[in-house]
């Protein structure tokens, strides 16, 4: 291979490119740098607060075409904490990824009354956090896992996710959770996704069954804690404990609301769900 142009340009780079079989790679953003691995710093989320999410006819479609969720309608005010329940494969994670920006959809979603148009760009942390139901553990310490080298609160999101002590047992903030989180419990990995999500103070967090791997007492203060902060919250739980504390619950049947109200009136029929 033979390059005729000066190491480190973004001639250099685009030839160097081209040979390696990336000719894409020839429209590299301004700024962008193949060789030292630089690149700009990423555009902050717009901060709108949230006082009304409206969904209206909304049809969740993943990348193979299968729907998710189908035709569903749900207002949510500030500050409510509005829980999905339903079978496996009954829609709910589905629906919060949609919300997340990371599922297209079909149908309106609105928030403060105004259509949102790019979700993948528009909801995104500084308006939404999202937790999976599974989530995903960086290999360094406590700190890396929820600042993500961004300047963030710590203390108060990790205290909220209800992880101080477990923080402090493995040894302070700056101590490693091992390879992918290794030395974590499932509960403890829960609340770490938590806390990270919490410390981007978002206006919308989306709770994926993160009381799964929980005890019913922190289960319980977590959710009190959520509600005592004035956190907007739609999160998905089979968790009968949380279903009480909700302003609202769901019920999903095969990607279709079924029922909404408070638990209380919705356990009669539906407290099979609830364990």
């Amino acid at each position: 291979m033979i390059v005729t142009e000066a190491p480190g340009t973004r001639a250099w780079q685009v030839e160097t490119a081209r040979f390696a079989g990336g000719a894409d790679l020839m429209d590299l953003p301004e700024g962008v740098d193949l060789v030292t691995g630089a690149a700009p710093a990423p555009v902050a989320g717009a901060r709108e607060p949230l006082t009304r999410l409206e969904l209206r006819g909304l049809t969740v479609v993943h990348d193979d075409g299968t729907i998710g969720a189908s035709d569903v309608d749900l207002t949510v005010s500030a500050g409510e904490l509005v829980l999905l329940v339903g079978q496996v494969g009954s829609g709910k994670s589905s629906l919060l990824a949609s919300l997340a920006g990371l599922v297209d959809h079909r149908g309106a979603l609105r928030w403060n009354g105004r259509e949102i148009e790019d979700p993948q760009r528009e909801l995104r942390p500084g308006r939404v956090a999202h937790v999976a139901q599974v989530p995903r553990v960086l290999s360094g310490t406590f700190t890396d896992n929820v600042l993500l080298g961004h300047e963030r609160p710590f203390d108060a999101p990790v205290e909220l996710a209800r992880l101080t002590e477990d923080v402090s047992s493995a040894g302070g903030p700056t101590s490693l959770v091992g390879h992918r989180g290794v030395r974590l419990s499932g509960g403890q990995v829960q609340r770490l996704a938590l806390a990270r999500a919490l410390a981007t103070e978002a206006e919308l967090l989306l709770a994926d069954d993160i009381s799964s791997a929980l005890d019913a007492t922190t289960e319980i203060a977590l959710w009190h804690g959520l509600r005592e902060r004035g956190a907007t919250v739609i999160g998905a739980t089979s968790k009968r404990a949380a279903l009480e504390a909700a302003d609202r619950v769901v019920v999903l049947v095969s990607g279709r609301v079924a029922a909404s109200g408070p638990w209380e009136s919705l356990a009669p029929r539906w407290g099979h769900l609830a364990g």
